[in-house]
């Protein structure tokens, strides 16, 4: 059974009357509302993150979330990933390691995964560990067409975990930059006692998947119990998916999957590729009866209509370029998800000096993933010239054996150009990706009089080794095309005349095809060093309301990182003419642009101060003012590269009553750009995009019915240029909300947020600068200056005729500057549920209820945007610009929750996860305009377990679960694989089953 075949109404009954809504946290406010806060045995005391103050009252006035181990084990994480996606508050995950095939090389892929709280970006949350920063990722790559970094929260261990902490509030004034949508805080075990080991096992039902988990966590206490050592162990293993496992997955060609909608028959659900063994190629001059005008023709099966010359076992040559039919169907030969396997180590040591603490933390972490992509296929800034002496040339010199007869091709042959070709024979790409990171954290804490002091120095570093074998060296493949002998590459051999959309039976010899394969590498590396001294004083000065908190400190931090292409990538090597010398292109590897290598480093000291102050007490009998409490923040950075920044921060908490809580906030944040914004010197990506100019064309002819039906099939070469001007993004948020306390153990709570960022960090975007282009030429403003375009072709010229347009040849290459861009405006409603059912005869129920809805995501049109929309309205869709909302992986609603029973050593634990519906705007109806839905989803997790709590397996435990226990497949999307990976699993119906023997 699946979701798929319920009404939106029936889910929504579904969830609620099973109680798996909303998110899996727990409300860091007590729920025991039969005695005043400062009294009760609260959550308050273990939560750290959105303030300083230690022991502090503060938590409680913001919206602070936890995710503990009854939580955890419900969700069955086997990743950082699973317990971020489990959040309902995180939109998509754009460094996921799956969806990496569109930048290829220049993806962050691997074990790597990424947290984006309110769905405001990647970058926008500060990730911290036992309330400390982690070193970002080696690997940045593009989002909304800027280059982002993130932390790897695959890199946190699952082992030792002792909660998660999510701050859903804006606390820039408490922690610096990045913390602009909040701050999530893992929260490790670090004074384990006791030895306990344990594994899991399982696989799923639609895959071959299968995942291996082993952990060991053992801790030991001496010195007469003021020492402590504890160490986490984990191995993690899960086997390769391919592609074509599943049916959506596994072809490009995704047209049948919508028959029966409107969008039945929509090319734009083809994304079969033009690059295939069929080559394509232009002759220097045309051919009569067998190129086009411009000399253009392909190699084709010979049962396809159209055949112009017959080259013998099944082939032959048509004019003009390749049909629908013969495109490449490259997710047959892809993987989905790579193998992985993943280890975490950490050592804690802690030990008291009688007055002083130390503590100390090491942690190491190293991955290893494999995965195969498609083979190579050329691009057309480099194309490849076929000397008429070259052996295979069907068009060569007189006395050349492959030379056609009966057409007049001159005597001393004509040059060829490979415009078009997918190298197959030449095997799949083989990626490999080692990431690696350490962490040495050292401090020592104390009291003196009703201060506590906490300073500490800390040092981590993440490398990246990114591999791919066997990929295609141009230069060597351009010597390969020319030879004069039969050890030549031949692209005319075309590819499996009996499955033309894969494979290739003709291959070439093994030696040919070794003369040019190279393996490339791509190496990142990060580094954080950190050095911080922190007072903290709960009871400062006391006031007729209670006692004052404070806390200030000050800190240094040093990050850097390095980016070092291949000698092949990085245009130390280009691919070189082999006949003429000259440098075609400036990148080495076929179906790869040249990226430079870059570095850079900044230092960054900071100060801060905080206070939190009792306005009123129970005490006092203020009437309607049972409790009235007071934060107040503020946070200088100076940056040695993008100046200096203060911003503050205000929250107030009310209870007008013991059962009611009303909280707000008001912040000030803010974003420094990264490294990679302001040190990279180009960053060059193929982007496909819709050349509006010639689609007009079409549209004057008839042939189109609107620019809005245009489809993007030109790849070009985007340049976008690093700015050391950048200035850092500002924001402003504020949020209220209430919290509801109705009995003894359940809370009810409703948060409001609202941010909006200015000086956003982006660029235009080719798309975009598309549109304007066309705006430009049809006001008589000429082209603008960054779009570089070929010569027009007889083809070209043949094509505009009747058009009433001048003939233009295609987008080469388009140029774009980073730099700070308009405003965006986000708001939201969080909501949540949290009720532990007083003991019943049958056990222990606990529900755990979370829900996160976006009102609002608006990105201000700036004024070259603008003008596109007053000059041609809604019909031509602007890239990532306008309102967000239901687009493109920004749902309204999400939301996710737990259910957990217990009893006499046995539990059962469920957990449920919906994602609402969006619009994926890639996709438009021609003849209404609607774009493609992409429909709710909702899975659901069960385990059941027994914990023996005496006899010879005392504290050991069994449990059998199963992930996605409906079997729910993800809904369909025009994507990579047929389905959102950013936002959604494709993993089925997983089995697993796990033991746990503590010592």
């Amino acid at each position: 059974m699946t979701v798929r075949a319920r009404t939106g109404s029936m889910k929504a009954a579904f969830l609620i009357s099973a109680s798996l809504l909303v998110a899996p946290a727990v409300h860091a406010q007590s729920t025991d509302s039969a005695a005043p806060a400062d009294e009760q045995q609260t959550d308050q005391d273990i939560v750290v993150v959105g303030t300083q103050i230690r022991n502090s009252q503060v938590a409680g006035q913001l919206p602070v979330s936890v995710i503990g181990k009854d939580d955890m084990d419900a969700i069955a994480a086997t990743s950082g990933s699973d317990l971020i996606a489990a959040l309902p508050s995180n939109g998509t995950m754009n460094f996921n390691g799956t969806d990496t095939v569109s930048g290829g090389v220049h993806s962050a892929r691997g074990d790597i995964s990424s947290v984006n709280l309110r769905s405001i970006g990647s970058g926008n949350t500060l990730v911290l560990l036992n309330g400390r920063r982690l070193v970002q990722h080696p690997g940045n790559q593009t989002e909304d067409s800027v280059p982002v970094a993130t932390v790897n929260m695959n890199a946190l261990p699952v082992t030792g975990i002792e909660r998660l902490e999510v701050l859903h509030d804006g606390a820039s004034a408490i922690y610096g930059s990045d913390a602009v949508a909040g701050v999530i805080n893992t929260v490790l075990d670090t004074k384990f006692e006791g030895m306990q080991l344990s594994g899991e096992l399982g696989f799923a039902e639609n895959t071959s998947k299968v995942k291996l988990r082993g952990e060991f966590q053992g801790g030991w206490t001496f010195n007469d119990g003021r020492t402590n050592v504890s160490l986490a162990l984990s191995y993690y293993q899960a086997s390769r998916v391919w592609a074509h496992e599943l049916d959506y997955a596994g072809t490009s060609d995704r047209r049948p999957f919508v028959e029966g909608t409107e969008f039945e028959g929509d090319t734009g659900f083809d994304n079969r590729s033009s690059s295939a063994p069929w080559g394509q190629f232009t002759a220097s001059s045309r051919v009569t009866g067998l190129t086009s005008s411009a000399g253009v023709f392909h190699i084709q099966p010979a049962t396809v209509a159209g055949c112009r010359a017959a080259l013998g076992t099944g082939l032959c040559i048509d004019d003009g370029s390749l049909d629908r039919d013969l495109r490449f169907d490259i997710n047959r030969s892809r993987t989905m998800g790579p193998g992985v396997k993943r280890g975490n180590a950490f050592l804690f040591l802690n030990h008291d000096f009688g007055g002083v603490q130390f503590y100390g933390e090491a942690g190491y972490y190293r991955a290893r993933t494999d995965e195969y992509r498609g083979e190579s296929s050329i691009l057309s800034s480099a194309q490849f010239n076929i000397s008429k002496d070259a052996y295979w040339n069907p068009l060569g010199a007189v006395g050349n054996p492959n030379r056609l007869a009966g057409f007049n091709i001159p005597a001393e042959g004509l040059d060829v150009t490979l415009t078009n070709y997918r190298v197959v024979d030449a095997g799949l790409r083989h990626i490999r990706v080692d990431n690696d990171s350490f962490r040495f954290l050292g401090g020592l804490r104390g009291d003196f009089g009703n201060w506590s002091w906490d300073g500490a120095v800390l040092y981590s570093e993440a490398t990246t080794n990114d591999i791919t074998f066997d990929r295609v060296s141009n230069s060597l493949f351009h010597q390969a095309l020319n030879r004069t002998d039969a050890s030549a590459y031949n692209p005319f051999n075309g590819g499996d005349i009996a499955n033309p959309n894969w494979g290739d039976t003709t291959p070439n010899s093994q030696a040919t095809i070794d003369s040019f394969l190279v393996d490339i590498g791509r190496f990142g590396k990060t580094t954080l060093a950190l050095a911080d001294f922190k007072l903290s004083n709960g009871n400062l000065i006391s006031l007729p309301a209670g006692d004052v908190g404070a806390a200030l400190g000050v800190e240094w931090r040093r990050q850097s990182y390095l980016e070092d292409y291949d000698d092949r990538l990085d245009g130390t090597i280009n691919y070189v003419d082999a006949l003429t010398g000259d440098i075609v292109n400036e990148s080495d590897v076929m179906g790869s642009s040249v990226a430079a290598d870059s570095s850079g480093s900044r230092n960054v000291y900071s100060a801060f101060a905080e206070l939190a102050v009792p306005l009123v007490s129970r005490d006092m009998d203020v009437p309607l003012i049972r409790k009235l409490d007071l934060q107040i923040a503020g946070r200088f950075e100076h940056y040695s590269d993008v100046g200096s920044v203060f911003r503050p921060k205000f929250a107030l908490s009310w209870y007008p009553i013991d059962q009611l809580q009303f909280r707000g906030s008001y912040a000030e944040g803010f974003r420094a750009p990264n490294l990679e914004q302001l040190n990279n010197e180009v960053t060059t990506r193929v982007s496909t995009v819709i050349d509006y100019y010639r689609c007009q064309a079409s549209v004057n002819k008839g042939d189109t019915a609107n620019l809005g039906a245009c489809v993007g099939n030109d790849r070009v070469e985007e340049r976008r240029f690093g700015n050391v001007d950048l200035k850092p993004e500002t924001n402003v948020s504020y949020s209220f909300g209430a919290v509801l306390t109705p009995a003894r153990r359940l809370t009810l709570t409703v948060d409001y947020w609202h941010i909006k960022q200015r000086n956003l960090v982006g660029i235009f975007g080719a798309e975009n600068l598309a549109a304007l282009d066309y705006v430009s030429r049809t006001q008589g403003n000429g082209g603008l200056p960054g779009i570089l375009r070929a010569d027009p072709t007889a083809d070209d010229i043949a094509y505009y005729q009747g058009s009433g347009l001048n003939p233009l040849g295609e987008i080469i290459q388009i140029d774009d500057l980073f730099t700070n861009l308009d405003t965006r405006t986000s708001a939201g409603i969080d909501l949540g549920l949290y009720y532990t059912i007083p003991d019943t005869p049958v056990g222990k129920f606990n529900i755990k209820l979370n829900a996160s809805y976006i009102d609002k995501a608006y990105q201000g049109l700036s004024e070259q945007a603008q003008q596109i929309r007053d000059t041609l309205g809604e019909v031509v869709p602007l890239e990532a610009i306008g309102d967000l909302v239901e687009r493109n992986g920004r749902p309204k609603w999400q939301a996710s929750g737990t259910l957990t029973w217990s009893n006499k050593g046995w539990s059962v634990g469920l957990f449920g996860r919906y994602v609402g519906k969006y619009f994926d705007t890639g996709i438009v109806q021609d003849d209404t305009g609607a774009n493609w839905k992409v429909k709710d989803n909702f899975t659901m997790n069960l385990y059941v377990q027994k914990r023996f709590e005496d006899g010879p397996l005392e504290g050991s435990r069994i449990r059998f679960g199963v992930r996605n226990l409906l079997d729910t497949k993800p809904p369909f999307l025009d994507a990579t694989y047929g389905y959102d990976a950013k936002l959604h699993s494709a993993e089925g119906r997983f089995f697993y089953t796990s033991v746990q023997a503590s010592f």
